[in-house]
C-alpha cells in the first residue's frame, strides 16, 4: 500500500499535479490574502507561528512518543513548560483578554497542566500518524497524517484527533469536523471500515463519581460530568465538600482540606479514589449528507482558488475586520425598528494568522481604530 501510494505521488508530481493539505483549504477559506503570502508568494520569512500551533505542536510531539513507547505521562508537563519558556524568550504571546490581561493564557495553562498531571494513555493497539492520500469525487488530491487510529477486533477502523482548543459548538462542530470527515474518506478509498471519527479534547476531562443526581433523593448512582479542566474543582465543589464530610472530618480540616484543593485544582487525596478522571472523546457523526458536503467544500475552494489569477494580487482579498448584523428591537410605545449592529471579527488575525504582525491591510485597520479613537478621547 505504501510503495502504491508513492507511485501515485510520483506521477502526480510528474505531472505538475498539485497535492493538497487540510490546513491549505482552511487558509484559503479563513483569508485568501494569507494564502496568496503563504502559497503564492511563499513567503516564508514573513511568516511567524502562532502560540496554540507550537504549543499544540509540541504536545502532540510528546503523546506521539508515549503512544511509542519512546517517552512516558511524566515527560509531558516538562515538555510543556519548556515550551512556554522558549515561546517568552521569542516574544511569542498569547492573546490577551478582553479586559487587556493575561486571563486567556492562563486558562489554557490552567488546563493543560491538569491534562499533564493526570493523563494516561489509552489501552490497546493504536498507530501515530497514519499517512492517508485521498482522490476528491472532481479528481483534486489531498493528502495528511492522522494523530491515532486503531483497528478493532472486527475489523472496524477508529479514528482520533487531539485537539488543545476549547470545546466546538454551532457551526464550529461543523466546520472542524470536515477534517476527521477527509481522514474518513482518505481510509476508506484504500478500503477500510469506518467505526467513529473523534476528537480528543485535552482542556476537558470526563469525571465519574457516585452521588446523589438530585439533593432531595436519597439513592445514590454514577454520576458523569464534562468538565474543563481549569474549573474541575469549581464544578464538583459541593461534591467534594460532602465526601470530605463523610470521612468524619472536623469543619476546620474540611475547610482547610478544600482551600487547598481550590488552590491546587486538584482533588484531595483523601477521596482521589473515589473518581474517575478520563479524557473527554468527542465523537462527531459520519453520514453520507456529511461526506457528500465535505467532498462539496473540498473541491470547491480548490476550483475557487485555481481559478484566480496568482499574478494579480488584488485577487486575493482579505478577511473582513468587522461584521453588521440587523438587530430588531423595540420602542417605549411597543412599535419596533431595526439597528445595525457592528462588531470586531478579528480573532483569527490576532491570534491565529501567521502575518499579524506584518499585513499592511491588517496594520491599517488598526491604525484607523486606534485614530478613532484618539478622536473620541477629545470629547
Amino acid at each position: 500500500m505504501e510503495r502504491e501510494t508513492q507511485d501515485i505521488l510520483n506521477e502526480l508530481e510528474e505531472k505538475n499535479i498539485p497535492v493538497y493539505s487540510f490546513s491549505r483549504i482552511e487558509t484559503i477559506n479563513n483569508c485568501l490574502y494569507e494564502a496568496y503570502r503563504t502559497y503564492i508568494l511563499e513567503d516564508k520569512d514573513m511568516a511567524q507561528n502562532n502560540v496554540y500551533a507550537i504549543m499544540g505542536g509540541k504536545i502532540h510531539d510528546v503523546l506521539e512518543k508515549i503512544m511509542n513507547n519512546e517517552a512516558t505521562e511524566k515527560d509531558l508537563l516538562p515538555a510543556m513548560n519548556q515550551e512556554l519558556e522558549d515561546m517568552d524568550m521569542l516574544g511569542i504571546e498569547f492573546p490577551k483578554g478582553r479586559d487587556g490581561s493575561d486571563s486567556i493564557k492562563q486558562g489554557w495553562i490552567a488546563d493543560m497542566t491538569h491534562f499533564c498531571n493526570t493523563y494516561k494513555a489509552p489501552k490497546g493497539k493504536f498507530e501515530t500518524e497514519t499517512f492517508f492520500l485521498y482522490e476528491t469525487p472532481k479528481h483534486h488530491y489531498l493528502q495528511g497524517y492522522i494523530d491515532l487510529t486503531r483497528i478493532r477486533k472486527n475489523g472496524l477502523l477508529e479514528i482520533y484527533d487531539y485537539k488543545t482548543s476549547s470545546m466546538y459548538r454551532g457551526e464550529e462542530i461543523k466546520k472542524h469536523g470536515r477534517q476527521l470527515v477527509l481522514y474518513a474518506l482518505g481510509k476508506e478509498q484504500q478500503g477500510y471500515k469506518i467505526k467513529s471519527i473523534n476528537w480528543i479534547m485535552l482542556k476537558y476531562c470526563v469525571v465519574s463519581y457516585i452521588g446523589k443526581k438530585r439533593s432531595n433523593s436519597k439513592e445514590e448512582s454514577e454520576i458523569t460530568k464534562i468538565v474543563e479542566r481549569k474549573n474541575i474543582v469549581k464544578e464538583l465543589e459541593s461534591v467534594i465538600e460532602t465526601k470530605l464530610w463523610k470521612l468524619g472530618l472536623d469543619e476546620i480540616d474540611v475547610e482547610i482540606i478544600l482551600d487547598d484543593a481550590k488552590r491546587k485544582n486538584e482533588i484531595p487525596e483523601q477521596i482521589a479514589n473515589e473518581f474517575t478522571i478520563k479524557p473527554y472523546v468527542m465523537n462527531y457523526e459520519l453520514t453520507d449528507e456529511i461526506r457528500q458536503e465535505c467532498n462539496e467544500y473540498i473541491d470547491s475552494t480548490i476550483e475557487m482558488w485555481e481559478n484566480l489569477d496568482s499574478s494579480n494580487e488584488s485577487q486575493y482579498e482579505h478577511i473582513p475586520f468587522t461584521k453588521t448584523k440587523v438587530i430588531k428591537k423595540k420602542r417605549e410605545d411597543g412599535t419596533e425598528y431595526e439597528e445595525n449592529k457592528t462588531t470586531e471579527e478579528c480573532f483569527y488575525c490576532y491570534s491565529l494568522c501567521g502575518y499579524t504582525k506584518k499585513c499592511p491591510y491588517f496594520q491599517t485597520y488598526l491604525d484607523t481604530k486606534e485614530k478613532s479613537k484618539e478622536n473620541d478621547d477629545l470629547w
